[in-house]
């Protein structure tokens, strides 16, 4: 103990140096200097092995109470590449190979000023939703939303920069890189944060840090300021994101509205991650759903449930005599044009499944479909095919489509299947009841766009061997986002400004065929839900044949390469492939909708609202009891029943987002306390809203009248 006073006493000598240094070094060289000449002095920091070996064993008995797992797998660990050294005072470590030190400069001081460079101006990402203009569908939680948007500070206030440099708070921390670990004790003695991510991927990093810091300090502290703490180790290129994902979404997504980055060290590992993480940060406030949308989910489904559309029996997936057939799926990207004659020489040879607007691109080009496929659930999907192509020219097409696409949609196609889409309440619904938990099943990967519903529910029907033709997923910079024979552009070719192209959010990804293309994070998820449906199963076979972005789990394919393949095959004959797909593939129950508009269970989701209301009526009084608050939201909501869960969890985890920014974002806690009460007054009166709204809109088709986007498409012919 006496040699643990002497060392906190040394470190505070040395933090109260360093300040000086920064001060009155204004050159490198200098600073070296100086670093070095402190350093020299500084033995008594380690004073010999016997304190190395006693912090090493404090540091496993801490992580055997906190992280079991760690301890069992560091209590015996052997370094490979560096071996832990102190000769200058200070805890270092050195490459067995190079005999170079990881820290060229003394590990403690460096670490200080990059933690007070920290403090200064700390790196943090959010989340930005943005107030609708208007409210065409008018949906309830546009209105409520935009409410709590409208208390933000507005950008160009210079708020936000100030308050982070000055506040103690932070909603989530993501440390890369742990090395001695010094970083760790100043936040834990600095900040009080919310979720804190350590990711070390490094093995023996981590094992140097426990013959340095005082991880019993860290992790005991963390947790007596209720900090949520995962600790990540190892390689991880392939899962970090996705176990970041999952972790988050235990401890509540919105905290990761507004999260720092702070990157330790610097190495091709972690480089990596930062580039994996900033590509797809976006991703983890996508995909939520709304509240409106889940209502709308459960009016579409038991509408064309009503009206007899088959569903997709999950049995289908083994109708093993499809299994070789080859399966176009045709996208809009831009790269369709330069594969058309491909498409239009073969299309005797394959069964083809169009996506959303290619059907547009389709027509003109004078390929007809065998499917057609589409997602969005609006009722200006319908006005969009409408304008694609005659209505004759879908005779004998297949419509394949979630169950929540809008039953107009459905009533345009002779023959249709639908299928359940996962952490939808329409589907919770479905799945509840007796016959339906026996014969169907909700699908991941679905979503987000058409071509996510094509590769699913293609291989679901049995289908085996998918060939994907302008599913880019992205353009080249400054080439067109669609065919040019597709409804986003006019006659002359010419760009009729449909899609709206925000180059902010861009991202760049490498090509199927080499080279770098743009997308959004809007493509580049459809992208990672692709690669996901294919790499789940062994027997899904893709090849793709577009000029756009590169698919994990597809292989690139040359046209020429395909023609060589399809070379000497037969004809299909499509009329009995298609009459037999969709006599084993489709259910209809004529008694079904009776079954589960029975299960809405107004009440339950009446009793639900209400206690959601009664939780968060009351003021909070501080910046702590905000943060339980929202916290205790979360815990109530993982609680609930699927289906009530997946009606509210969307608008609440989109309101949830911006009353944390609400709360990080305030120039002091005491504004931050005062925005968010008037934050919750507008979610109260939102769940108020929702238990009326959810009784009168749950079994009826959600309709928009005089949509901008297709009175802009009429326009245009």
């Amino acid at each position: 103990m006496k040699n643990e006073n002497k060392i906190s006493e040394r470190i505070v000598l040395v933090e109260e140096e360093l300040e000086k240094l920064k001060q009155n070094s204004p050159y490198i060289q200098e600073y070296e200097a100086a670093l070095q000449k402190l350093a020299d002095t500084m033995s008594l920091l380690v004073s010999s092995d016997d304190n190395l070996i006693s912090r090493f064993k404090d540091n496993l008995s801490a992580f055997e109470k906190y992280h079991p797992q760690i301890y069992k797998f560091f209590k015996d660990y052997i370094p490979e590449k560096y071996i832990v050294d102190a000769t200058d005072g200070f805890v270092n470590a050195i490459n067995v190979e190079t005999g170079q030190p990881f820290y060229p400069y003394p590990s403690l001081l460096s670490t200080q000023l990059q933690f007070d460079n920290f403090t200064q101006s700390p790196n943090i990402k959010e989340f930005n939703f943005n107030v609708l203009d208007e409210n065409e569908a008018e949906f309830i939680h546009v209105d409520y939303l935009d409410s709590i948007l409208a208390l933000l500070p507005k950008k160009n206030d210079g708020e936000t920069k100030k308050t982070r440099s000055t506040t103690d708070q932070l909603s989530s921390l993501i440390i890369f890189g742990v090395g001695t670990g010094y970083h760790l004790e100043m936040f834990a003695r600095s900040y009080n944060i919310a979720c804190l991510y350590i990711i070390e991927p490094d093995l023996d990093l981590l094992f140097l840090s426990l013959f340095s810091i005082n991880w019993q300090f860290v992790l005991n502290t963390f947790d007596k300021k209720g900090c949520q703490i995962h600790i990540s180790l190892g390689p991880q290129e392939d899962t970090f994101f996705d176990d970041l994902m999952t972790k988050s979404a235990m401890n509540g997504r919105y905290q990761m509205a507004n999260v720092a980055g702070y990157i330790h060290y610097q190495s091709d590992d972690i480089d990596k991650l930062l580039n994996e993480f900033n590509r797809r940060y976006l991703e983890m406030g996508q995909g939520w759903g709304f509240f409106d949308d889940a209502v709308m989910a459960i009016g579409h489904t038991l509408g064309n449930i009503k009206n007899k559309v088959p569903l997709l029996k999950k049995c289908a997936v083994n109708n093993i005599e499809y299994a070789d057939l080859p399966v176009f799926i045709v996208g809009n990207g831009p790269s369709l044009d330069e594969s058309i004659d491909t498409i239009k020489a073969l299309q005797n040879k394959a069964i083809i499944i169009s996506c959303g607007s290619a059907l547009s691109a389709l027509y003109k080009y004078g390929i007809k479909p065998d499917f057609h496929c589409e997602q969005e659930r609006t009722f200006p999907v319908a006005e969009k095919i409408a304008l694609s192509c005659p209505n004759e020219f879908l005779d004998n097409i297949v419509l394949l489509a979630p169950t929540t696409v809008h039953p107009a949609v459905f009533s345009m196609f002779k023959r249709s299947i639908m299928a359940a889409k996962a952490h939808e309440p329409s589907s919770s619904l479905l799945l509840r009841d007796k016959v339906g938990a026996k014969l169907f099943e909700a699908y991941h990967f679905i979503n987000p766009t058409v071509a996510n519903t094509a590769l699913v529910m293609g291989y679901n029907l049995g289908f085996k061997s998918f060939y994907l033709f302008g599913i880019d997923l992205g353009h080249k910079q400054d080439g067109h986002h669609h065919s040019k024979k597709s409804m986003y552009y006019n006659e002359d070719e010419k760009d009729l400004d449909l899609y709206p192209v925000d180059t902010d959010k861009f991202i760049e990804v490498d090509g199927n065929f080499g080279g770098k293309f743009i997308c959004d994070s809007f493509f580049n998820q459809s992208n990672t839900a692709l690669s996901r449906q294919i790499l789940a199963f062994d027997d899904l076979h893709c090849f793709n044949l577009s000029d756009g972005a590169v698919i994990k789990g597809s292989a690139a394919m040359k046209v020429n390469q395909l023609k060589v393949t399809l070379d000497e095959a037969l004809h299909i004959d499509k009329v009995a492939v298609i009459n037999k797909v969709s006599q084993d593939s489709g259910y209809v129950d004529d008694i079904l909708f009776d079954r589960l508009v029975t299960d809405l269970d107004y009440q339950y989701f009446d009793d639900v609202c209400q206690r959601l209301i009664t939780l968060n009526s009351e003021p909070v009084n501080n910046f702590n009891e905000a943060k339980a608050l929202l916290l205790n939201n979360t815990v109530v909501m993982e609680a609930l029943t699927q289906h009530a869960h997946s009606l509210l969890i969307g608008t609440i985890l989109h309101m949830q987002v911006v009353l944390t920014q609400l709360l990080y974002s305030s120039l002091n806690t005491d504004t931050a306390v005062e925005n968010f009460n008037k934050g919750m007054v507008f979610y109260c009166q939102f769940i108020g809203k929702a238990a009326t709204y959810y009784k009168e809109n749950a079994e009826q088709a959600h309709y928009i009248e005089d949509n901008k986007w297709i009175a802009k498409l009429k326009n245009s012919k």
